[in-house]
């Protein structure tokens, strides 16, 4: 569990890292766009963070219902970092202050809810998929059916 925890940590690092490179790129791309440049890095960065989670974090193949969900998920996390931040400002907080303390409530909600539910139903069928199915014996042949 250990392993997992620090790899879903790293594969966050590194989308904070694919989300600037992106916005950088599409905001010079797109200069009078600036919520459609967010959206596409924000995107990127949850695409990529999939795509490492599924692979080094959580050893399964990517799939495209895997990919929905992990949507889902981020979006949740996301409303209550937002929510945990508004918060926060109300309270006179400084907005590093305010954005530093509410990210780990979404990161740590986007671990459960990825363990519970994106990456859980793989987990159980590679899980089962490691035990062989049992079989119907073999009918034996007798030597005159050859």
């Amino acid at each position: 569990m250990l392993r997992k925890i620090i790899f879903y940590g790293i594969v966050g690092a590194s989308g904070v890292a694919v989300n600037i490179v992106v916005l950088t790129i599409a905001r010079w791309l797109l200069p009078h766009f600036p919520t459609l440049t967010y959206l596409i890095a924000v995107e990127a960065s949850i695409v990529t963070n999939y795509l490492l989670n599924a692979r080094l974090t959580f050893r399964q193949p990517p799939s495209w219902r895997g990919m929905g969900e992990y949507n889902v998920v981020t979006a949740f996390g996301a409303v209550v970092q937002t929510a945990i931040y508004r918060y926060l400002l109300g309270r006179g907080w400084h907005y590093i202050w305010a954005d530093l303390l509410a990210i780990p409530f979404a990161t740590a909600i986007g671990f459960v809810l990825s363990l519970l539910w994106v990456f859980r139903r793989r987990e159980e069928a590679t899980e089962h998929a490691d035990v062989d199915p049992p079989r119907a014996p073999r009918p034996q042949r007798s030597g005159s059916d050859r």
